[in-house]
């Protein structure tokens, strides 16, 4: 071989060699999860940055997709750092990251990182003190915590300081405009107080309650229920390593109490938590109810009503838990709780019968005594599996309840004038009966698949059935013969409500946006069977069936804009199904002069949401806008009917449709240290199309609510809030409902090393928070209005005891190092 072949050969094995070499090393990949470290949930957009070692200069920057999830690949050896950061929340750094022949492929697996100041996009965190807001694409989740206001009250009280969020004087929940809501306890309805939502919020204790998450235009994965959306309120569950306890103790004016106790233990292995409370509640009540006959069928003319009242509540609330870590990437949990309520009220109902010329026709005083009791449990097995692929998640849950809620009602009726003439009549006796049974199965299971590099596809099963026992026995007293059965009023309710889901969702992302459909399909259906008497006290039976299988699309898009801002587009289609009370045709006669009767012809609800979305984050100021847009067909309202010897009749009827539009706008400010405030203002327009066949004429009305809260630190153990509320007066047919206001306060004093706190507070300092409205058909204009309070200060002792015993075994050989 001559020289020059041999130069050539080796030349040709040196590059081949170089080139070997090259690629050997550049095929070096970084890949991970980034997860809020408190929610666990993945994080979209956030940063991620590579830096060489030694000289740190930049060597490749990506983002987190749409489930949160990296990946960096054609990488040479060499030892980097990496950056992982995203507005909101506290950078973490992986030093030392080495490529090199021994191992060219990192998985960090999941990256949890922690809440700090600001935040923004996907999901903007807001910090105030210890507590925290979560702005996301289809969520709001609102931290409690840190509610002074509502420290020592009811759930009730917390929702008063959520956001776009709105309770009147009775405790009914309204969202952006519609009390047409689906509340959740735990992602699940509750059977408490036979599922009376409004009993249940005032029964469970704010100081178990973690956060409250509202959904305002929810996805497929969501139930369809609720017109206006989806409110969840999540009760604390132990998130810490060791043994830890808090127990606590409020006292309020006009004898109220309450207290609560919470025990949890966490090692690598087992969480086991426990939560006790109890709530001794008095409640005072004032209001009045004068109603106009438009078409009288007799002499009366106008009915005068005032209904003073005093409610006692007394409830235990109990909720146990345990997860059990079968594998790192198995769970295995049980929880389980108790609610026992007793209620005692004690209603005085004034009654003015007047004729055309306000002349008193009958003067009466009715005493209305109600005492109820109710014990409700549920039992809950979820499974989660996580595999081997980062964001691929298997959750298997199932659900049972039962509840039992009686009450017992007494109406004496004392006539003591009539045209003016005093009368002496022995007072009438009416008792009514009402035993009620409940039962709830739930089962359903989600599946969450990554698909490339930022897809996502998620599918899941739920089937859900309610079994319910509604009996009312009245009778009637006489001196002669005793009791004596009040057949029209007697009837039994035997229903089945069922619904069974199948949900489809796929998400991706291609560079800066980002877009989710999904498909919903339901079956749901209830029946029933009402048993009673004719007004000839003869027996009939009679079915009703009202089967609603629809399906439920939604579209979620979303743009990340340069300088820290999202824009996002969304629509779903929802339904509001009747309620048992509106489809029951028993009457309910507590108010002499005004019944509620139910009716089981009525249609559900059918909407259609879309909304328009804004965010924005400065240095000192986050900003969360929505222009949303509801569309309602079978509008569900209730509709006075003509008065029969003085007596009116309320019963539920579909309008045909009804429009919503509205912006609403959430901002954050943090101008100085020591103080920050949060302001919502949301302005919308109702518009009710006629319904002549019930007197009820088009409407249209523009209305707005607002609220403010204001948080103050003053040293490090001092810190005031002071929140206000005003909802201006709106217009839905057949109501014209009028403004409400209020202004709440509290404060804070830590003591015993910062293991105990001291909290002060009062709601509605000026006690004007009262709700009322006119209600106008073909039949009568009704005037009604109520004012609700229970105490008006309250002080809540709070103790925190135990310690971190353990360490986490992935923090513990974790390079991770918190910066800022």
């Amino acid at each position: 071989m001559g020289l020059n072949k041999i130069k050539s050969s080796l030349i040709v094995l040196f590059l081949l060699g170089i080139v070997f070499c090259a690629s050997a090393q550049n095929n070096g990949k970084i890949n991970g999860v980034v997860k809020d470290a408190t929610t666990l949930e993945s994080i979209p957009f956030a940063s991620v940055i590579l830096l060489d070692k030694h000289t740190n200069t930049v060597v490749k920057v990506v983002q987190t997709d749409t489930i949160g999830h990296f990946s960096m690949d054609r990488l040479l050896d060499g030892l980097f750092k990496c950056k992982i950061s995203y507005v909101g929340y506290l950078p973490i750094v992986k030093d030392s990251v080495v490529i090199s022949s021994s191992g060219r492929t990192v998985n960090f697996g999941d990256i949890l990182i922690k809440p700090g100041k600001g935040s923004l996009l996907s999901e903007v965190t807001i910090i105030g003190s210890s507590d925290h807001t979560q702005i996301g694409l289809d969520k709001k989740k609102f931290s409690v915590e840190q509610s002074l206001v509502s420290k020592g009250g009811s759930a009730t009280d917390l929702l008063q300081n959520i956001p776009t969020v709105s309770v009147d004087a009775t405790g009914n929940v309204s969202l952006r405009g519609s009390s047409n809501i689906n509340i959740l306890i735990d992602g699940k309805p509750s059977l408490i107080a036979g599922g009376n939502i409004t009993q249940t919020l005032q029964s469970l204790p704010a100081s178990s309650i973690e956060s409250i998450e509202v959904i305002t235009n929810p996805s497929a994965k969501y139930d369809a229920e609720g017109e206006s959306g989806i409110i969840n309120i999540v009760f604390k569950k132990n998130k810490k390593l060791g043994l830890i306890g808090t127990v606590e103790a409020t006292a309020g004016t006009r004898d109220n109490y309450s207290g609560n106790a919470s025990l949890s233990f966490q090692n690598n292995k087992v969480n086991v938590y426990g939560n006790y409370s109890y709530r001794n509640i008095t409640t005072m009540s004032n209001g009045h109810q004068n109603i106009s006959y438009l078409r009288p069928a007799d002499s009366v003319a106008f009915s005068n009503e005032t209904f003073p009242s005093k409610t006692i509540n007394k409830g235990h609330n109990i909720k146990v838990g345990i997860d059990y870590y079968l594998t790192d990437k198995s769970v295995f949990s049980v929880s389980g709780g108790y609610n026992s309520l007793k209620m005692d009220r004690n209603e005085v109902l004034n009654i003015d019968l007047l004729n055309a010329s306000n002349l008193p026709l009958q003067l009466s005083q009715h005493h209305n005594l109600t005492k109820g009791t109710g014990n409700n449990y549920d039992l809950n097995l979820d499974f989660t599996k996580t595999f081997r692929k980062p964001g691929e998640e298997l959750v298997l849950s199932a659900g049972y309840a039962y509840g039992i809620n009686d009450n017992f009602q007494s109406l004496l009726s004392d006539v003591y004038a009539v045209n003016g003439q005093i009368v002496q009549k022995k007072p009438a006796i009416l008792d009514n009966e009402n035993n009620n049974r409940n039962h709830y199965y739930n089962i359903k299971a989600d599946f969450t698949l990554p698909v490339g590099q930022a897809g996502k596809v998620e599918a899941g099963y739920r089937s859900q059935i309610r079994l319910d026992y509604r009996g009312q026995l009245s009778y009637n007293f006489s001196d002669t013969t005793g009791y004596e059965p009040n057949y029209p009023f007697t009837n039994t309710y035997n229903s089945k409500n069922q619904i069974h889901a199948l949900y489809f969702n796929y998400s991706n992302q291609i560079k800066n946006f980002s877009y989710q459909i999904g498909l919903r399909g339901e079956a749901a259906s209830q029946t029933a069977s009402v048993n009673g008497y004719d007004s000839g006290n003869m027996k009939y039976s009679t079915p009703i069936k009202v089967t609603n299988n629809r399906i439920y699309p939604s579209v979620t898009m979303g743009q990340k804009l340069n300088g820290e801002q999202l824009l996002q587009f969304s629509y779903s289609r929802r339904v509001t199904r009747p309620t048992m009370r509106n489809l029951n045709p028993l009457v309910d006669i507590s108010d002499p002069v005004n019944y509620d009767t139910g009716n089981p012809n009525l249609l559900p609800e059918d909407i259609h949401l879309f909304e328009l979305s804004y965010t924005k984050h400065w240095k000192t100021v986050t900003l969360s806008s929505g222009l949303y847009h509801r569309r309602t067909k079978d509008l569900i309202r209730h509709i006075e009917t003509a008065p029969v010897n003085g007596v009116i009749t309320t019963i539920s009827q579909n309008i045909p449709h009804a429009y919503t539009s509205g912006l609403e706008l959430i901002s954050r400010f943090n101008l100085v240290k020591g103080w920050d405030f949060t302001a919502n203002a949301n302005i919308y327009q109702n518009k009710t199309e006629a319904a002549q066949q019930y007197g009820i004429d088009q409407s249209s009305g523009l209305s707005w609510n607002t609220n403010i809260t204001n948080n103050i630190a003053i040293g490090k153990d001092l810190s005031l809030q002071v929140r206000a509320d005003y909802h201006a007066p709106d217009k839905t047919a057949p109501d014209s409902n009028h403004a409400i206001y209020g202004i709440d306060a509290g404060a804070k004093l830590n003591i015993l090393h910062k293991n105990a706190t001291l909290t002060l507070n009062s709601r509605d300092i000026f006690n004007t928070r009262k709700w009322g409205f006119l209600r106008e058909s073909e039949a009568v204009l009704l005037d009604f209005e109520r004012r609700t309070t229970s105490a008006r200060a309250s002080l809540t002792f709070t103790y925190r005891f135990g310690a971190s015993i353990f360490k986490s075994k992935k923090i513990e050989h974790s390079s991770e190092l918190n910066e800022g």
